[in-house]
Order: structure tokens, then C-alpha cells, then sequence
């Protein structure tokens, strides 16, 4: 119920509590968007609050609308607002930084402080196709388990993520809905020794962007790993994709 709550107050349009000085040397888009960012920097706004339209908000100043566009275009460009078609003018949230290292993403995100939820789209049961045989190195036919996510990052929509697991250590849809994936793995007996993946940038198609309320065409950070057991044994094939406005990797270098 908090949480339901929470989100409704964030979808709730803050409206900006200003006055506009004609008299005064402040640009009249500086007016409005100084006291945005600085309630934005104190967390008067925090992330994933949705702000008052460019309209109602012209309106009720009685300025122009391209003056209160302007403004919000200031807050855009330096991070601070996004701007979504049939999402609203929303508080961006910061970029999560996360070192490449074989890791659960549920836990990276609470060390670091951030609330997390995850939604299971679809949970299939399917027999291995040549593809899946490649990269799950099993046998043509073999029960695997797919398994789609959508990865919440504090009220932001963050990740798409896509699994293909075999399916006697598959977690159980239940489980997964409760828990992290890697902590499901554990609880099945199954202790990760080592993994590569392959990170790369794209465009989001039509249903990445929708699903992750981005505009059409979006940059995303791309991922596709592979993780194994101390066995040697693949237990895992995933493709991700992450709001790259949201998402950044950092790589370590020694000599």
C-alpha cells in the first residue's frame, strides 16, 4: 500500500510554488528554472516526480509558453528533467554506476543505497532451439526456462531483462517474483564461479521504449552475459537493456 501510494504521489504533477518579477534583471525562464533545480538538488523533487505542464504552468504565470519551454529545455539538457511522449516532464533520476563484475543487480542496487522492485512480464517453459543449444551449450530439445523482467531503479523504469536458464535449476515463477535472480540460483544449490559478457549501445525499438517509457529511438546500454557454475556448467544466457540516460558501466584498468 506505501508503495502504491508513493508512486500515485510521484504521478501527481508538482506545481511550482513561484512568482514571477517582471521588474527584475533574472531572465523570466531563469525564474522558473532556478528554484526548480535547486528544490531538484535538496530533494524537495525527488526522482520520478512528474512536473506541472508547460501549459497549465504558462497559464497560471500568465507568460509565454516558449518561455516556460525554455525553461524546462534548461533542466533537460543538463540532466536534471526528462521528457517522455504520454509520460509528462519527470525529476531524472541519477545514473547508476555499476563495475562489471559477476554480481546480482538487486543487491548492487541496495549497497548503493537504492530501492529496487522487479516485474516478471513472462515466464515460459521451452524446449532448446539451435540458438539456445550455442549458448546454453545443452542438447537440442531440452527443457529450458525464458524469463523476461522489467528492473525498477528507486521510481524509474531502468532495465529489460531477458534470461534463458536450464530449466532443473530454473527458479520458480514465485521465487523470482520475490527475490533476485542470483539469490534464487543459491537457494537451488547453484554457486556462480565465473561469466563474460559483451556490452554495447543500440537504439530501443518500438517495445523497449515503450516499455521502459523511453521516446522511440532512445539510446540503450546493451548487455549479453553468460555465467557459470564451479562446475564449469552454463546456468545462464541473458540479453539486458538499460535506460542509458539512467545506466553506466565502469571498467577497471591496471598496467
Amino acid at each position: 500500500m506505501t508503495e502504491e501510494k508513493n508512486k500515485a504521489s510521484l504521478d501527481e504533477p508538482f506545481v511550482i510554488d513561484i512568482k514571477i518579477d517582471r521588474d527584475s534583471s533574472t531572465a523570466l525562464h531563469q525564474q522558473i528554472s532556478t528554484p526548480l533545480e535547486s528544490m531538484i538538488a535538496s530533494g524537495e523533487l525527488p526522482p520520478g516526480q512528474i512536473i506541472e505542464d508547460e501549459v497549465s504552468l504558462a497559464k497560471r504565470l500568465e507568460i509565454s509558453r516558449p518561455t516556460v519551454r525554455r525553461a524546462m529545455q534548461d533542466l533537460v539538457s543538463k540532466g536534471l528533467l526528462s521528457r517522455r511522449r504520454g509520460v509528462g516532464t519527470r525529476v531524472s533520476p541519477s545514473p547508476f554506476q555499476r563495475q562489471i563484475k559477476l554480481s546480482s543487480l538487486t543487491e548492487d542496487f541496495i549497497d548503493a543505497g537504492h530501492t529496487t522492485r522487479t516485474e516478471v512480464l513472462r515466464y515460459e517453459v521451452r524446449f532448446a532451439n539451435e540458438e539456445i543449444v550455442e549458448n546454453l551449450a545443452c542438447d537440442t530439445g531440452d527443457e529450458i526456462v525464458f524469463f523476461e523482467r522489467l528492473r525498477w531503479l528507486d521510481n524509474s523504469r531502468l532495465a529489460l531483462m531477458q534470461s534463458y536458464v536450464p530449466s532443473d535449476i530454473a527458479p520458480s515463477l514465485t521465487d523470482l517474483d520475490r527475490d533476485g535472480f542470483y539469490r534464487c540460483l543459491a537457494a537451488n544449490g547453484v554457486q556462480l564461479s565465473s561469466g563474460y559478457q559483451q556490452v554495447g549501445a543500440k537504439n530501443a525499438s518500438e517495445r523497449e521504449a515503450k516499455l521502459l517509457h523511453l521516446e522511440p529511438g532512445s539510446a540503450v546500454v546493451t548487455m549479453r552475459r553468460t555465467s557459470y557454475d564451479t562446475d564449469g556448467r552454463i546456468v545462464e544466457f541473458a540479453h539486458h537493456c538499460y535506460d542509458a540516460a539512467q545506466y553506466t558501466v565502469t571498467v577497471p584498468l591496471t598496467n
